[in-house]
């Protein structure tokens, strides 16, 4: 059922991809990053995203990562930026971060 919310959460980002003006987000179970900025809030993140001011923002995601967490992220950023979110799933978290179900 988590997969799924998480699945669900990612296509409600869904948009067009281009490499040209992308930043990337990972959307980990603890933390949010971009770039060099890490955080266990999204706010940051956000606001870093806003400041690059990018075309598109592609976000990837853990299937342990809570949908929660992905949607304040997107409810953040949309809220703030114009700019179009696609977004994707990890087949294996990044840091070897074991499944929490």
């Amino acid at each position: 059922m988590r997969q799924r919310l998480v699945l669900i959460s990612l296509f409600l980002l869904a948009g067009c991809a281009n490499e040209a003006g992308t930043v990337n987000v990972r959307i980990l179970p603890t933390e949010y990053t971009v770039g060099s900025v890490k955080s266990g809030l999204a706010t940051p993140v956000v606001d870093e995203v806003v400041r690059l001011q990018p075309q598109r923002v592609h976000v990837s995601a853990c299937h342990e990562t809570p949908p929660a967490k992905v949607l304040q992220f997107n409810t953040e950023l949309q809220a703030r930026s114009g700019a179009k979110i696609t977004g994707g799933l990890y087949e294996k978290c990044p840091g070897g971060i074991a499944s929490q179900q």
